[in-house]
């Protein structure tokens, strides 16, 4: 058996120095818009051309704009039915998010997140990164389904959000966008939570069908911030995905299941500035080939790369790039 290697980003990109400055100095009022809007468009560019030069399979802007202050924010503001909540921490980062408050029906008229795309830097297949419907139900503050927060509510919660993603599924689909990754760190970011049980996976799974429903995107669901271990091997049945990534600075390797989907190898940390040699990465990755007999892996980071320097993610984009090539020489 052959494997096929991949190379893509996993989510949001960091922001170069002069781009934090820039958008602080907005935010005061201190620079122009088209000013703060030309120091984005500086960033996608340098990110764009890396990209192409280390090869990766999948084009992404790095979702660099103001519109992705974070992963919901384009939920918050795109959605009919939605306004901005209190700040809130974005799990044990240190960066934050406005939670979504549910004030009536969730609708979409399917534009929020295509409208946020750089289209002038699609030169290859596109991929996006988008919340999940679990991590959306469980950070959305409900007044609206089910005020007392219990599991009706949130369920129904979870159904809305996934019909809305429909519409934005078939729009980004239209633009262009070839691969759409569902970023889930509710999963297993659980630090006061019950795990979600099986029923709950199964729920999971059909609120994914409902977002994917009349669509022919290539499809990731992507865990990151604790172990998905004591979801396997449930978790591979439930989703239907194309795809499932993993933190592998969190999830041991050796607890995979065999599987014939594809895997994303999130195997160098996006959190810390450690820059991994390619021994470190090429064993991580080797373990995840021998375990799960994948035909298809897609070698990135853990998850975003916005917690750390731009010069030090963009380096563990250029590593991912060496090791996608020693693999393939390896195989051969």
């Amino acid at each position: 058996m052959t494997t096929r290697f991949a190379l893509s980003l996993t989510g949001i990109h960091a922001r170069s120095e002069s781009t934090i400055q820039a958008t602080q100095d907005w935010e005061r009022g201190r620079v122009s818009t088209s000013f703060l809007r030309d120091a984005f468009r500086k960033d996608c560019d340098s990110l764009l051309d890396l990209e192409e030069r280390v090869g990766t399979d999948y084009v992404t802007d790095g979702q660099l704009t103001t519109a992705w202050q974070d992963l919901l924010t384009p939920v918050t503001s795109g959605f009919a039915g939605l306004k901005k909540g209190p700040m809130f921490r974005w799990y044990n980062t240190n960066t934050f998010y406005y939670a979504p408050v549910i004030h009536s029906e969730l609708s979409s008229d399917g534009r929020a997140f295509a409208r946020r795309i750089e289209r002038r830097f699609a030169k290859g297949p596109m991929r996006i990164f988008i919340p999940d419907p679990l991590t959306f139900a469980e950070l959305a503050i409900d007044k609206h389904y089910g005020t007392d927060g219990g599991a009706v509510g949130k369920e129904k919660v979870l159904f809305a959000y996934a019909e809305a993603l429909n519409f934005e599924l078939k729009e980004l689909e239209r633009n262009g966008v070839s691969y759409v990754q569902f970023s889930c760190p509710a999963l297993v970011a659980r630090f006061r939570g019950r795990p979600v049980s099986h029923d709950g996976l199964a729920t999971l799974g059909e609120a994914v069908r409902i977002a994917k429903r009349g669509t022919g995107v290539t499809t990731g669901f992507h865990t990151f911030f604790g172990d998905a271990s004591p979801y396997f091997p449930a978790l591979f049945d439930s989703i239907p995905v194309d795809d499932f990534g993993f933190d592998f600075t969190q999830t041991d390797p050796e607890a995979l299941p065999s599987t014939g989907r594809g895997v994303i190898a999130g195997v160098a940390d996006a959190r810390t500035t450690y820059l991994e040699s390619l021994d470190e990465l090429s064993e991580r990755v080797k373990v995840v080939i021998a375990k799960t007999a994948s035909r298809r892996i897609t070698l990135g980071p853990s998850c975003d790369m916005r917690y750390i320097p731009r010069v030090s993610a963009d380096e563990k984009l250029v590593r991912l790039g060496a090791l996608k090539v020693k693999l393939e020489g390896d195989a051969t």
